[in-house]
């Protein structure tokens, strides 16, 4: 498994060839924030999906620098916070408020997104417009965010240890088959 990430991340020597990324290397250079280990990158994903709830577009920044200062995988981090993208932003924010109307116990429905625009005004007013939408929704939809953070942040690190201990155990149990039948046909 991890042979095949591996072709598809970024190395640290392959960011810190260009210019505009040198002056990081001291803070992004330790080995632990690339290592694919099963902690660190299970961590990354865990951080990545808390921070790409984050409304504003600093999803992504704010998962490198959690990752660097508690040493978990960078690009896991990074990666993960796709999750939140353009097609399920509304949907969590939507479940994120029906987490907080449960807790809370509010009886009000959540209120319709604003209706997108797909032209040059709309797209510049999408970023004004949604934020408008989330602080409507008040301290209902702030609960439900931190509930929903905590939610699949445990949850991707425990489906991302538990692949992990699954792939890797599969891969043990081809390599002792394939030792098993190589000696048979030395033998």
């Amino acid at each position: 498994m991890r042979k095949h990430l591996r072709k598809y991340l970024p190395t640290p020597e392959s960011i810190f060839q260009y210019r505009v990324f040198r002056w990081m290397e001291p803070v992004l250079g330790h080995p632990r924030l690339w290592h694919l280990h099963r902690r660190s990158v299970a961590l990354g994903i865990g951080i990545g999906l808390v921070t790409g709830l984050i409304p504003l577009p600093i999803q992504m920044l704010a998962a490198i620098v959690i990752a660097i200062a508690v040493r978990a995988n960078v690009p896991a981090a990074a990666a993960a916070t796709w999750a939140t993208n353009p097609f399920t932003f509304i949907p969590l924010y939507l479940l994120a408020y029906q987490f907080g109307a449960w807790v809370t116990g509010s009886t009000a429905p959540a209120a319709v997104p604003p209706e997108m625009v797909w032209d040059w005004n709309g797209i510049r007013n999408a970023l004004p417009q949604l934020l408008t939408w989330i602080e409507a929704a008040g301290h209902t939809l702030l609960i439900g965010l931190a509930i929903l953070s905590v939610v699949l942040a445990v949850g991707g690190y425990v489906v991302t240890m538990i692949t992990w201990r699954i792939t890797v155990t599969l891969a043990w149990r081809n390599r002792g088959k394939l030792r098993a039948l190589k000696r048979r046909i030395h033998d």
